[in-house]
């Protein structure tokens, strides 16, 4: 369903986009392995309907129950996160609508972002990110997702610029995904990927 290796797209279908928004939010705290195969054992009685539709006929109780059975963790705000995302339109919400969901904060709605519109310009501050920041540009950069609103678009401008710089004819997206990659350690098992400047 989810291929954290390949998570850039700008034309997902409805389900896909709905598969891409709960990732998004199972991935807090987790591997993204783990939280992609957690959101397929979610999913796999979905069949030909879209997550939301699927998730709607469960209902709050069944949906904690398989919230469980995915072995995901973290029930209550998964239990939340999810029913707050039914009425969302995953293709016009803005940031703001994004974090006003439960228990998501700007890294998470930009990961979203980033990765299914085209040209949306942002940084999803993740360890990986602000340890490529750290190795760019040492002033202040945190080891955990800062906060504070300041802070967080400090930080985000810093990395567009460096991003720019260094990547000048790939996407942000394409960036994020390439130094996240670098930085797991992905990187060195995938010979196709671009070289990154020194």
């Amino acid at each position: 369903m989810i291929t954290p290796t390949q998570i850039t797209n700008f034309n997902r279908t409805d389900a896909e986009l709905q598969a891409f928004w709960l990732f998004g939010a199972f991935c807090a705290g987790k591997n993204s392995d783990y939280a992609a195969k957690c959101l397929s054992r979610l999913l796999h009685r979905a069949e030909a309907k879209n997550p939301f539709d699927y998730l709607r006929e469960l209902g709050e109780t069944n949906i904690h129950n398989a919230l469980v059975a995915s072995r995901i963790g973290q029930y209550a705000r998964l239990l939340k996160f999810i029913m707050q995302s039914l009425d969302l339109d995953l293709r016009t919400a803005t940031l703001e609508d994004l974090m006003k969901v439960h228990g998501i904060g700007p890294k998470t709605a930009r990961f979203f972002l980033l990765h299914s519109r085209a040209d949306y310009p942002c940084a999803v501050l993740d360890t990986h990110i602000l340890k490529y920041l750290r190795d760019k540009d040492a002033r202040n950069v945190p080891a955990i997702t800062p906060s504070s609103k300041t802070v967080y678009a400090d930080l985000e401008e810093r990395f567009l610029f460096h991003a720019r710089l260094d990547f000048p004819h790939m996407s942000v997206a394409d960036v994020d995904l390439t130094l996240w990659m670098k930085y797991s350690g992905r990187l060195q098992n995938d010979l196709t990927a671009p070289e990154l400047p020194a």
